[in-house]
């Protein structure tokens, strides 16, 4: 039966596709519910991160405060670099979900749905980037008045920190997929193949 991950409150919109109950309706129902919250965040997050890096443009960089050193400068530039490529992330993820049309042959839609719910390697070496230029900031804003230890010994204290911070969002972030978008992929994949064999 392909309705695993899928509310399956109404029969009456069950289908039949050789022989197994297909709950369509439910799933399109869920693949619009998640799309939507998918695009509600990209705008979120997109002006967030627009305005940070406004603020931190001009707080940073263009402050002329003649106590603001190189190295803070240099550590700003680094933070608003991550958040114009953050702001440039949530705009594409935007783009994806304002363009989705679902008016599409549903062979096309769910083959549409399994890509865009694909956990895939490129996502992660794309975020990658901004996660090193934030990481290069922090570093460097405590660089030289963290602690008073010797300068390796302060960038290895806020590595210690930050990647384990890192890794337990993106192991978070996981979970989140596996809850919520694999199984609409799943379903999408089962019933494409059941599609294919007609």
């Amino acid at each position: 039966m392909i309705n695993s991950g899928i509310q399956n409150n109404n029969k009456g919109d069950m289908g039949t596709l050789n022989g197994n109950q297909v709950n369509m309706d439910s799933l399109i129902r869920s693949v619009k519910s998640e799309d939507a919250r998918n695009l509600r965040i990209s705008k979120s997050f997109l002006w967030i991160y627009i305005v940070l890096a406004i603020v931190y443009t001009g707080l940073i960089v263009i402050n002329p405060d003649p106590e603001l050193k190189l190295i803070d400068r240099i550590s700003g530039t680094c933070y608003i670099a991550s958040m114009v490529v953050f702001a440039w992330i949530f705009r594409a993820g935007l783009k994806e979900y304002k363009s989705i049309d679902y008016s599409l042959p549903l062979i096309e839609m769910l083959r549409k749905v399994a890509k865009r719910y694909q956990l895939r390697a490129r996502k992660f070496l794309i975020l990658s980037i901004p996660i090193l230029l934030m990481d290069a900031g922090l570093t460097l804003s405590f660089y030289e008045d963290l602690l008073p230890m010797e300068p390796i010994n302060r960038v290895l204290i806020i590595q210690v920190i930050y990647i384990p911070v890192m890794t337990i969002s993106g192991f978070i972030g996981y979970l989140v997929w596996r809850r919520k978008q694999k199984p609409l992929r799943d379903n999408a994949l089962m019933l494409i193949e059941e599609l294919e064999r007609e």
